[in-house]
């Protein structure tokens, strides 16, 4: 934390603003739920003879859900026989049935509680 100098050559700390609002994107930052996506897309693929592999993953990373949802099948060489609405509705439905299990990631139980308290 920074420190104000109060003009006699003593340090105080500086105060601490107010926190009012948090915004949280809980997936896969607060909650362990990457290795879903993982789990399910290999599963769907499997169906098709086919493997989800960290080349595919990686282009698919970070991008908007239809993006990647085209990726996922324009890659794979799914097209004619799954459409990208398709695969995100399965993808989705799969999710649903995981996301109940998934686990807090180490250390924000700590962040969590700590922006509940006050300062």
């Amino acid at each position: 934390m920074a420190s104000v100098d109060s003009g006699e050559g003593h340090e105080t700390p500086a105060p601490r603003a107010t926190v009012s609002h948090v915004i949280f994107d809980m997936d896969g930052l607060l909650l362990d739920t990457e290795g879903f996506y993982t789990e399910v897309q290999e599963k769907i693929l499997a169906r098709y003879g086919k493997v989800f592999d960290w080349s595919l993953k990686a282009k698919m990373m970070g991008k908007k859900a239809t993006e990647s949802a085209r990726i996922f099948v324009e890659e794979c060489g799914l097209t004619g026989l799954l459409t990208p609405g398709q695969f995100l509705e399965e993808r989705e439905s799969m999710l649903q049935e995981l996301f109940p299990s998934c686990v807090i990631l180490p250390g924000e139980n700590g962040l969590l509680v700590s922006l509940l308290l006050p300062l």
